[in-house]
């Protein structure tokens, strides 16, 4: 019993010291053709405020971080950005970016009159910001530099932009660096996605502003999935406000005398909610440096809030989002092909984000509702 003990603590210890230890991030950009440094290359964490700027050699330095996987951009006016995912185990980590010059990209681009340019333009702002009060507030700088592609389809909206958008957020106190990789909306059936780089800066203020934007940014913060992947790695889902189950979908015959949705079949399906815990649904997928955890999940997996959120708050004031509860928030993540792995990070990470549709009140959350991952509610 002795020697057991000594050994749980020898391992709390080693564990202490890793994550005690600080880890950098150091490098270079240069040209990849001339192999010449580029100062004044911006180089940033993903969807963070941490950035800085390579001097005069093209060298940078970030950190001090703990161990973990980080998105690291490299971006300069001209350069084709490049992305490196960097994993800081046990050590420092030195990356050489070599970017290369923007070629033109071929794209069937649509000239637009100057009406349909406008509703494009609304189309792609309210589905790149979101419907809040905060994605109304927003402006986008540089909106003139967005332009749009042909799609497969007359319903399709294809959106690109060469430059880095450029977003003032006013409701959360962000300036938001936006490199879009990818944008589409169907103006039928109403699915819409985007992807890019992220760079959020601090409006850094003093007094009743700075009070204000830390009072929205933590109700931004209370039942996003934010909140609760870094509660559910952290086995607190409880104690933080939320419950979750587990949705099987039943496919049943049409004379079952229950019908929720029919397929082209003749057959319905019935949902069936099984309410689960995080020991039952989160588990250990590598622990090589840092944790990563697999969450397995039915067809889809449900998640309330214990109380309405400020996002549905804002929301239902101008429409009625079907599935909520009176004095609950219901959100939810569906895995966008069954038994794709769906891994989160000990800091509560997501790392599957094209992986994975969300569900509910989660669905609105757009990038003036985003918070930086290095965002501390405390």
């Amino acid at each position: 019993m002795h020697i057991r003990i000594i050994h749980l603590l020898f391992f709390f210890m080693l564990q202490g010291n890793l994550f005690a230890q600080s880890f950098y991030i150091k490098g270079i950009v240069v040209d990849v053709e001339t192999q010449q440094p580029l100062a004044n290359a911006s180089v940033f964490i993903n969807n963070t405020t941490i950035g800085t700027i390579s001097n005069a050699a093209g060298e940078f330095e970030l950190g001090p971080f703990v161990p973990g996987e980080y998105e690291v951009v490299a971006s300069f006016v001209g350069y084709s950005n490049l992305l490196y995912v960097a994993n800081l185990r046990s050590s420092a980590l030195k990356i050489t970016f070599q970017l290369a010059k923007k070629e033109q990209q071929m794209r069937d681009l649509l000239i637009l009159p100057s009406e349909t340019r406008l509703r494009y333009l609304e189309i792609f702002k309210k589905n790149l910001l979101g419907e809040s009060t905060a994605g109304q507030r927003s402006k986008i700088k540089n909106l003139k530099d967005v332009q749009f592609a042909a799609g497969s389809n007359k319903n399709e909206v294809i959106a690109y932009c060469d430059t880095t958008l450029v977003v003032d957020n006013p409701e959360l106190g962000y300036l938001i660096y936006f490199d879009l990789i990818d944008f589409y909306f169907n103006e039928r059936t109403g699915e819409s996605r985007f992807y890019g780089y992220t760079r959020f800066v601090d409006k850094d203020t003093d007094g009743e502003t700075k009070r204000k934007w830390a009072r929205r940014r933590k109700e931004a913060y209370e039942g996003s999935s934010m909140h609760f992947f870094r509660s559910i790695v952290n086995r607190r889902l409880g104690q933080e406000g939320f419950s979750m189950q587990n949705v099987y979908r039943k496919e049943m015959k049409r004379d079952s005398g229950i019908t929720i949705q029919i397929n082209a079949s003749g057959m319905s399906s019935m949902d069936i909610a099984v309410p689960v815990t995080e020991d039952s649904i989160l588990h250990l997928y590598s622990d090589s440096g840092y944790r990563i955890y697999e969450l397995k999940i039915a067809d889809w997996l449900r998640v309330l809030y214990k109380k309405n959120t400020a996002l549905k708050k804002d929301i239902t004031k101008s429409r009625l989002v079907a599935g909520q509860m009176v004095d609950l928030t219901v959100a939810g993540i569906r895995p966008i092909l069954p038994r794709t792995p769906i891994l989160i990070d000990y800091r509560g990470r997501n790392l599957s984000v094209m992986s994975i549709y969300y569900d509910g009140m989660w669905v609105y959350e757009r990038l003036a509702n985003m918070l930086p991952e290095d965002y501390n509610p405390d």
